[in-house]
């Protein structure tokens, strides 16, 4: 791949956009380039030596009567294709209800949430070190984490969400920042502010995750680290919903519409899938490279492909990459450097 050195992708630049001061285009290049492992790829290419020039005079092909007309087709199998309806999702369910694929789901008591926050604190401290530290955890939630990280780990500590919680009022204090905003639109702490980003399980529900992406790289100072860990939308999992639906990849088979209608025929309220952007990791990878992030580690959660049900539907599941279909979770490391 061809390469060009900052300068001169600065003087093509100031060229282009006449108006643009050198020192400015040369600098944002600069921003860019030292921070991603990216080559600037050519425009046009042509193999060398080039091909050889084609004859004006191209054969004829052979006549035939019906252009277009279709032969054989080997995904036709005479078998009609499954119709996603209700009917269709309460026999999987109950096909599953016996061997779901969450055998025991996480508790909502307070006690296991506490506990389960204090063991995402701990990984994440293990990882990147959190002890006397500036930290922001984005999509703070309740705020324990936030609060954990103030006092037990000395650190002075900020939670961003979107929705203000009840426990706010209690947890804050001191060394204890929680704040209402949008980081995608909004922007609440200043630049370069945070050692530390954390969030757990927040991304994938993010509606703009590629401009809190970009704020999350502003807000670390550099050399600072991010740990992240998210669900992945085509995963087994993202539906949420593993609760009540046993089977694997329920939001990808069915529509919100007949998930909705399969829980109002059970005599309950209307429910639907969590709202999850539908990233795959190569989405979340190509984004974190464009703003400059070194990926520093990174490793998913694989669950094993259910083939039986892979094979039986796999007009719908055959349009996704098998190893995203088996990606729960990503957890990720990333430096601003």
């Amino acid at each position: 791949m061809q390469r060009f050195s900052i300068k001169a992708v600065a003087r093509r630049a100031a060229r282009a956009l006449p108006r643009a001061p050198v020192r400015f285009v040369e600098s944002e290049l600069t921003r860019i380039a030292r921070r991603s492992a990216f080559a600037i790829p050519p425009t046009h290419f042509i193999v060398d030596p080039r091909p050889r020039p084609l004859d004006e005079h191209w054969p004829e092909p052979p006549a035939v009567e019906k252009s277009g007309a279709s032969g054989q087709n080997i995904y036709e199998t005479g078998a009609r294709p499954p119709r996603f309806d209700v009917e269709l999702l309460a026999a999987l369910n109950e096909e599953y209800r016996h061997r779901p694929i969450v055998p025991a789901p996480p508790s909502y008591e307070p006690k296991s949430l506490a506990e389960a926050a204090r063991q995402r604190l701990k990984t994440a401290h293990q990882t990147i070190d959190l002890s006397g530290k500036r930290v922001l955890e984005i999509g703070c939630g309740n705020g324990y984490e936030v609060w954990y990280t103030a006092h037990a780990l000395g650190s002075e500590a900020s939670g961003v969400d979107v929705v203000e919680r009840h426990p706010w009022s209690a947890l804050r204090g001191e060394r204890v920042q929680l704040v209402c905003a949008d980081l995608a639109s909004e922007r609440p702490f200043p630049d370069q502010s945070f050692d530390r980003i954390i969030s757990f399980v927040v991304w994938e529900h993010i509606a703009h995750p590629y401009a809190v992406l970009e704020a999350a790289f502003r807000l670390l100072k550099p050399g600072g680290l991010a740990y992240i860990r998210a669900n992945l939308h085509r995963g087994p999992l993202a539906s949420h919903l593993y609760r009540d639906l046993f089977f694997p990849w329920p939001h990808l088979l069915f529509s919100d519409e007949v998930i909705e209608e399969y829980f109002v025929q059970q005599g309950r309220p209307p429910q639907r899938p969590a709202w999850v952007n539908q990233l795959s990791w190569s989405d979340y990878e190509c984004a974190l490279r464009r703003i400059g992030f070194r990926t520093r580690m990174l490793k998913f959660d694989v669950r094993p492909i259910d083939e039986e049900l892979y094979r039986r539907f796999e007009d719908k599941l055959g349009r996704f990459p098998r190893w995203d279909l088996e990606r729960d979770f990503f957890t990720v490391v990333l430096e601003r450097v």
